[in-house]
């Protein structure tokens, strides 16, 4: 789930900004939790003050009290990985934020194309962790794109990596080691199983016991795992319905 905020004195603006975000979120079934706030001192607030983090700030530059350029500069003192997003009427202000690393702006009136895009280029940045996955099986040394793996199976100490063109790759490891290491790189992975990690992305269809992929291929859950595997699948469909 990515945490974003938004950041802009136009409470109206604000409002109809976070419907956009939620309806291409939707659209990409991406999970999102928005917090909106008014001014930058209510933002530094939240971070500085009550120790909130966020993915990803969408903010407004010309505000009262505290603007959108000092807010990201204090915020950059303690946080350098927040993405920020300047949502602004004027692109002239770029020069003056440099030092805080935006990662993009968007002109007013906001082209609902152009937010789709920036979003979703800030997506796969904030959540692919690294693009590719590094393993070793012998003598042989595999770099895989993330994206492509629909599920591993551990067999023992060996793991199974099953891609999304058919092929297939092994190494050896720990299932719980590895679903700790997807969780650290933002993956987005289900443990079903003690034996299955899967890929959210390619599940089309979760019953009781059973998780259907799209290629049709199924996996069944784990007795222990069947009561929150089913509440997270339920949540999943129910964030994810496009009104």
């Amino acid at each position: 789930m990515l945490k974003i905020a938004i950041c802009d004195d136009d409470i109206k603006f604000a409002g109809k900004f976070e419907e956009m975000l939620i309806s291409i979120s939707k659209q990409e079934h991406i999970h999102i939790d928005t917090d909106v706030f008014s001014d930058g001192k209510e933002l530094l607030k939240d971070i500085c003050e009550e120790g909130k983090n966020f993915d990803l700030i969408f903010m407004d530059i010309e505000m009262k009290d505290i603007d959108g350029l000092e807010a990201a500069r204090q915020i950059r003192k303690t946080d350098d990985l927040t993405m920020l997003i300047y949502v602004t009427s004027h692109r002239s202000y770029s020069i003056a934020a440099y030092d805080v690393q935006p990662f993009q702006f968007i002109v007013k009136p906001i082209d609902i194309d152009m937010l789709y895009q920036y979003f979703m280029k800030a997506y796969e940045r904030l959540t692919k962790g690294p693009a590719y996955f590094f393993c070793q099986f012998k003598n042989n040394t595999d770099n895989l794109m993330m994206s492509n793996i629909m599920y591993f199976k551990s067999n023992r100490r060996i793991i199974n990596i099953y891609m999304s063109d058919g092929a297939t790759y092994k190494f050896y490891g720990k299932m719980n080691d590895l679903e700790e290491r997807l969780k650290q790189e933002k993956a987005d992975f289900w443990r079903i199983h003690q034996s299955y990690l899967v890929n959210v992305r390619y599940i089309a269809r979760i019953t009781n016991d059973k998780v259907k992929l799209k290629n049709h291929k199924v996996l069944y859950i784990s007795e222990d795992r069947k009561k929150a595997v089913g509440q997270k699948y339920c949540c999943y469909i129910k964030e994810n319905i496009v009104e």
